[in-house]
């Protein structure tokens, strides 16, 4: 079965995907808690099939964890896991950016154009919208480079970072520098300075890895801080 999505038509197993992503990246589902197959079954209302196909993606991206006697959880948060995540992210993207740079066209980059401007205009009254128009943001400069592999792993790494990407927004700086960091790489890309893109890519990623990595050891810091109170009363 095939429902008819604002992209097009979507299977069963894309509408319980995109719910159960979207609960995990607001922290609907928090990191830890369990994914019952049961009461996704129950909540979406459809069968086990495109739960479990949903949840095998999802634990290739790093969304959940599946372990033996324990179950389906919401992969926990960590320090690490972001920095190797932005690690890998900087030079995938990097790679996908300097490609789309010699191949990008006029079209291209006036749809690019009009999506920082949504961007800009979203990211105060409407932020999850702004979050979703930023992802379409990326992935259509992304899919300029052309090259199939990059798609295929750019967007499996992009899910695990959005729960740090949106820690991150507090003290990211303001949104007219964001804003002015997507113009730049864009016009980058129309001028055709694969280099000088590539490297605006890694500076726009690295200033959103260091406020989320900040912003997360501060977390971890309060709930060490909760526990050892806890431990002593």
């Amino acid at each position: 079965m095939r429902l008819e999505g604002r992209n097009g038509p979507r299977t069963l197993a894309d509408v319980a995907l995109a719910e159960l992503k979207q609960d995990i990246i607001t922290g609907a589902l928090p990191p830890g808690s369990p994914v019952r197959l049961q009461e996704q079954v129950e909540r979406l209302q459809m069968s086990s099939v495109p739960i479990r196909e949903a949840l095998r993606y999802l634990e290739r991206s790093g969304l959940v964890d599946r372990t033996p006697h324990r179950g389906t959880h919401v992969a926990e948060m960590s320090a690490q896991d972001l920095e190797e995540t932005y690690r890998i992210r900087q030079e995938l993207e990097a790679m996908a950016v300097a490609e789309a740079a010699g191949r990008i066209d006029a079209a291209a980059c006036e749809e690019i154009e009009r999506l920082v401007e949504d961007y800009a205009a979203l990211a105060e009254p409407d932020p999850e919208q702004a979050l979703q128009v930023h992802s379409r943001l990326h992935m259509t400069i992304y899919e300029a480079s052309g090259s199939k592999w990059l798609m295929r792993l750019i967007p499996m790494l992009w899910d695990n970072s959005e729960r740090y990407r949106r820690l991150s927004l507090p003290v990211r700086g303001t949104v007219s520098d964001r804003v002015a960091e997507h113009r730049r790489i864009v016009e980058l890309c129309r001028l055709g300075d694969a280099e000088a893109a590539a490297q605006a890519l890694r500076e726009h990623l690295s200033h959103t890895f260091e406020a989320a990595i900040e912003r997360l050891k501060e977390v971890e810091r309060q709930e060490l801080a909760a526990r050892e109170e806890s431990a002593n009363s």
